[in-house]
């Protein structure tokens, strides 16, 4: 499809550009506390990387602000980390120990967050004309996001494998 002309608000962009990087501030946190508890399983270290991925993504999309003259909101990428810890509260059927199921579901926010972060990236496309930037940077960040899935992917059945055979955490043979 052909890019089109749009005119993008400056206030609405600054809005939406703070709202994923408070997003990838959260997915930072998260992959990274995970690629720590998992770091000797077959998770931790693709994780890890991941991670890296997501924090070059963070820069460049706050690069990107700088040069289009927008002052994101500090506040949200705060609320994010924060949320991101209070999340790790949550009742898991356990008392003591990390629930089987934790591994899984993390992988599964993972990629609902990359799949929320394509649209940035296919947006951010479509307006490139209108902002004076690079569709196709862009459209390989679209790519790298479709292969950040499948990664994911893999790990989650990985994580539900073992979660099926009942261990007791990822890191059990």
């Amino acid at each position: 499809m052909a890019p089109h002309r749009v005119d993008v608000d400056p206030r609405l962009l600054r809005i939406y550009l703070s709202d994923h990087v408070a997003g990838a501030t959260g997915a930072i946190a998260r992959s990274r506390r995970m690629a720590r508890a998992y770091g000797s399983t077959p998770l931790g270290g693709p994780i890890g990387g991941f991670a890296e991925e997501l924090e070059g993504e963070r820069v460049l999309l706050l690069e990107l602000s700088e040069s289009l003259g927008l002052r994101l909101s500090r506040w949200k990428s705060v609320g994010a980390a924060a949320g991101e810890r209070v999340g790790r509260l949550k009742p898991n059927g356990r008392l003591t120990s990390a629930s089987p199921l934790s591994a899984l579901l993390e992988l599964e926010l993972l990629r609902g967050g990359v799949n929320a972060k394509r649209g940035l990236w296919d947006s951010l496309a479509s307006w490139s004309g209108a902002l004076g930037l690079e569709r196709a940077r862009f459209e390989e960040l679209d790519r790298r996001g479709l292969a950040q899935i499948e990664l994911l992917e893999q790990l989650a059945a990985v994580a539900r494998d073992r979660v099926a055979a009942g261990m007791h955490d990822v890191s059990e043979a």
